[in-house]
């Protein structure tokens, strides 16, 4: 049960990786492009729904399977961004929230590593799924729900906004 709140963040970021990427498919397929594969807008659109639909069986009903489908595509996202990492002269956009502009580098590479992991977790012993904070008393639910939906706010600017601004404060911009 206290997997529970952070299976649910990841999953939270795949629906809306997935979402971003049904509604702006351009900078992941540009980004997919880098790394030699063309690849047309509707196969973008199609991950897109992939991300969706296993985001939201997996946070809803959680198993094996669906904590091994999320531990999967992190890992397949965390490859994806160090190829693209290596194959790129310059910080470029991955496009894995479409187009919120998230600068591919190191620190998506280990916050990707760290869904996976918390993704094998789950599929090791799955926690319940997100409607179970719904029966706890409201002393305990409230906070729960609001702790798991700020920490899935916190988790989406450390991939959206974070990687921009690290690099701009290491480059000394604005000293």
């Amino acid at each position: 049960m206290a997997l529970m709140p952070a299976f649910a963040v990841i999953c939270g970021l795949l629906v809306a990786a997935g979402a971003a990427k049904l509604r702006s498919p351009r900078a992941a397929r540009d980004a997919v492009a880098l790394v030699g594969i063309g690849v047309p807008t509707g196969v973008i659109r199609g991950l897109g729904g992939a991300e969706l639909a296993v985001g939201v069986s997996a946070v809803v009903r959680p198993s094996v399977v669906t904590a091994g489908l999320v531990a999967c595509a992190y890992a397949a996202f965390g490859g994806f961004v160090a190829r693209l990492m290596r194959t790129a002269s310059r910080p470029v956009d991955c496009g894995c929230f479409g187009d919120a502009q998230t600068g591919a580098g190191s620190v998506h590479v280990v916050l990707n590593a760290a869904a996976c992991l918390v993704g094998v977790a789950a599929a090791l012993a799955p926690p319940p799924g997100i409607t179970w904070i719904a029966t706890r008393p409201p002393l305990i639910g409230v906070p729960l729900a609001v702790g798991t939906l700020t920490a899935a706010g916190a988790a989406y600017l450390a991939f959206t906004v974070f990687p921009s601004a690290w690099r701009a404060y290491g480059a000394g911009v604005g000293r």
